[in-house]
């Protein structure tokens, strides 16, 4: 016998028959109203606390951007360099995911790179002779693959910070790492490390000279420290902890300036040995420069700036990179750099192509004022799509009517290990243009017995943007690391003598005509800085902790 219900159906229908006839009673029946308020509320405080998120990480994202378009040159704010990593750190440590933390990195790299690399564009569009859109791609196309050196340091952020206190140190050292692994891929492939921190430190010499000790990466580990230091203050939640990494990263600042001071301080005032040279900076338009109908005054001009050399007891006079419409092995090129080197009675060092076994070659030429035989040497390291195609038959096979925007076309890279040029008994290092960057070749060089560098280029292919600035820059760090002088020949500028220990002894303004003389001081021997020495000792160690430091913390993080 069943229990009927108060519908007279058994209890177990009674559900069923209530889903069933519900929509029928329903207009009879006094519901409670829904409950929409707190849902519609959440959803608000949802929206609202990602529209936060998202304003919070564009305003670090354009903070770095801006930091280091500051503190790099041109403006060259230099200090702020060393605050440029804070905001990024203090992104990017909030972001919980692996691939977040990469593609906010990437993101964040791709606008700092465009604002460092804006005159590719110029360049591309106005030196080049590209199209305003092509220009654009070659402009944001290289900003997009540089920053991928940000996405793997952001990547790799995401698990370092789970190591908290000593999070600013691997991280540093992760940066160095990949700075020095991207100098070193574009030494023996391709790429372009145009940047770096410790570049943007040019017009501190106090703080460069650490760059004897442990080279450029070594100046750029002690600026990303600050940095992430800083950053990783403001975003721990214990106080003790923040105070603590401020302190330290205001003790490394103080203690890098401290140690450049007291070397500053104990070099030798004057030298038994000194070089009287001449950098000339004749500023010949990039139009003008290989058009017939300016040939003779790109003469004129040479052939003035020569003769007020006479009489001045010059031993070496430096011209720039092309100096002259054509080879300077050809007449009337070569009977004009003769005359000037006989009527002076200094030695020309000048830049010109060399054709030779079939190929032609960046190089530069160094005149007797006896008349002896030239003597030359050949870039090495040649700038990519402006002086050679790189991997061409696969580019070219994707690319059919791609060219170089140099007006002469592609060029070959001369051999690595070539004899150096001499003075009388005096022996010297010799890089052209886009050589700069590579410290490896200024390194090698300085073991073979360089006792002072000399760098050539026309930056007239820039025109008045930051990238002549950007230049010049390098081979200051490149004297700190060496201790050699450096003498800077550039077409348009920006020329300059600078000393054994990174400081400028004289310099040029861009787009002027100018004639530097300086006595250089030069080492009586052949004594080696601690970095050439011992070469990349440092950027070795930090790489070595980075990645073991690095891979142990993803293995833990994936099996745990």
């Amino acid at each position: 016998m069943f229990r009927h219900g108060p519908c007279g159906l058994p209890p177990k229908c009674l559900h069923d028959y209530i889903l069933i006839m519900s929509p029928f009673f329903r207009p009879y029946l006094r519901e409670a109203p829904a409950e929409k308020t707190p849902r519609m509320w959440g959803a608000l405080v949802r929206l609202g606390t990602g529209t936060v998120k998202f304003l919070f990480l564009a305003v670090c994202a354009c903070a770095t951007a801006f930091l280091f378009k500051a503190a790099y040159p041109k403006p060259s704010y230099s200090l702020l360099m060393w605050l440029a990593l804070a905001p990024f750190t203090l992104a990017v440590v909030r972001l919980r995911g692996f691939w977040s933390s990469f593609l906010y990195s990437w993101l964040t790299g791709v606008l700092v790179f465009a604002g460092l690399y804006y005159w590719v564009y110029i360049t591309c569009l106005y030196g080049g002779g590209m199209t305003p859109a092509l220009s654009a791609a070659a402009w944001l196309g290289l900003s997009a693959v540089m920053a991928l050196q940000f996405a793997v340091f952001g990547g790799s952020c995401f698990y370092l910070k789970r190591l908290q206190w000593a999070f600013p140190v691997l991280a540093a050292l992760g940066w160095t790492a990949l700075e020095w692994g991207h100098e070193m891929l574009a030494s023996y492939a391709l790429g372009f490390p145009w940047f770096t921190l410790g570049y943007s430190q040019w017009n501190l010499p106090q703080i460069i000279q650490v760059a004897s000790l442990a080279g450029t990466a070594g100046v750029s580990c002690l600026v990303a420290f600050c940095g992430v230091s800083v950053g990783y203050a403001f975003a721990t939640p214990y106080l003790k902890r923040g105070i603590g990494q401020m302190l330290l990263a205001a003790a490394v600042f103080l203690g890098a300036y401290g140690y450049g001071a007291f070397a500053l301080s104990h070099k030798p005032a004057h030298s038994l040995l000194s070089l009287h040279t001449a950098v000339l900076q004749p500023n010949i338009d990039q139009y003008k420069k290989w058009s017939p109908e300016f040939e003779q005054e790109i003469l004129n001009t040479v052939s003035e700036m020569g003769a007020q050399l006479a009489g001045k007891n010059i031993m070496l006079a430096v011209w720039p990179e092309s100096v002259t419409p054509g080879p300077v092995q050809e007449e009337p090129y070569l009977s004009l750099m003769q005359g000037i080197a006989q009527n002076s009675g200094a030695w020309q060092l000048a830049g010109s192509n060399r054709a030779g076994n079939g190929k032609q070659y960046v190089s530069a030429f160094l005149f007797s004022p006896s008349g002896a035989e030239l003597s030359w040497y050949d870039k090495t390291h040649l700038v990519p799509f402006g002086e050679y195609i790189p991997f061409e038959q696969t580019v070219r096979s994707l690319l059919p009517n791609v060219e170089v925007l140099g007006e002469l076309g592609s060029f070959s890279a001369g051999e690595w290990k070539q004899p150096l040029l001499q003075i009388g008994q005096i022996p010297f290092g010799q890089t052209i243009c886009y050589e700069s960057v590579f410290s490896r070749l200024w390194k090698a060089q300085a073991k073979a017995g360089a006792r002072f560098f000399v760098n050539i280029t026309n930056d007239a292919w820039f025109f008045d943007t930051d990238a002549p600035y950007q230049h010049l820059a390098v081979a200051v760090l490149r004297a700190a690391e060496t201790r050699r002088p450096v003498l800077r020949a550039a077409n348009t500028g920006i020329s300059a003598i600078i000393s054994a220990s990174g400081e400028i002894l004289a310099r040029a303004e861009l787009n002027t005509r100018a004639t530097l003389t300086a006595d250089v001081p030069l080492p009586l021997d052949a004594h080696e800085s601690f970095f050439v020495r011992w070469g990349d000792w440092f950027a070795w160690v930090c790489a070595a902790i980075y990645f073991t430091i690095l891979i142990s913390v993803m293995v833990f993080a994936y099996e745990y």
